[in-house]
Formats: C-alpha cells, structure tokens, sequence
C-alpha cells in the first residue's frame, strides 16, 4: 500500500504544471475563444465556462467509449499504441481534465492524494466492487 501512495504522491507532484500547460494550451489554440466576454456578461458566466467544460470532457469520454463499442480497436493492452484512435481519446480527456482543474482552481493533484488516502485500504464507493 506504501508503493501505491508513493506513486500517487509522485504523479500529484507533476499535476500542477500539467494543469497550467493543458489551460495554457486551449488558450493557444483558442479553444474557448469568446469566453471572457460570457463570464464577464452575467453573474453565472463562470458557472456557464465550467460547465461547458464539463460537457466536453464528458463528450470526449463518450467518443472513447465509441471506441470501444465500434470494436475498431484492438483492446489488447499489448496491442496499444499511443496515436490510436482509443489512445487519442483517453488523451483528449485528461486535457480536459487538467484544463478544467486549472479553470477552478482545483489542485488535482493535492484532491488525488487526499482521495486515495482514504480510499487506497479498500474503500468501495457505493459500497460496490465493479
């Protein structure tokens, strides 16, 4: 169980700066372009912004699990590449992911050490085992 912190530990080191590089990158690529004029435009602007986020990372878990379900891909971990269509989509997420937690203000990498504290002894979240 110690290994399992220790590396949980060791990638939250490396999640604010991955944070701060995937907002730095959607704004390069202009990615939410408009969006200070909405958060500025009404009081729930900023819940609007995060929100819209949340819808696109949950789009791209939804093109990951069409991945999955079209059987286009090879499941066989063996057989993974990293410029896959499955990949790619995984990929997609966790920009998503880090470009939200930086938009809130979450740090990711401090809220993952404090879960799997808790939850690395066997916790079960709704008491289910998938």
């Amino acid at each position: 169980m110690g290994d399992v912190l220790r590396d949980i530990e060791a990638l939250a080191a490396l999640l604010p700066a991955a944070q701060r590089g995937a907002h730095a990158y959607a704004k390069k690529i202009d990615l939410f372009s408009g969006s200070d004029e909405v958060a500025a435009a009404h009081p729930s602007g900023r819940a609007y912004l995060a929100a819209a986020r949340l819808a696109l990372l949950q789009s791209e878990a939804a093109e990951a699990l069409q991945e999955i379900r079209d059987r286009a891909v090879d499941l066989d971990p063996a057989a993974r590449r990293p410029d896959d269509a499955l990949s790619l989509e995984l990929a997609d997420i966790m920009i998503r992911l880090l470009e939200l937690s930086e938009f809130l203000g979450v740090d990711l990498g401090a809220a993952l050490v404090a879960k799997t504290a808790d939850t690395v002894g066997g916790y079960r979240h709704g008491g289910v085992r998938f």
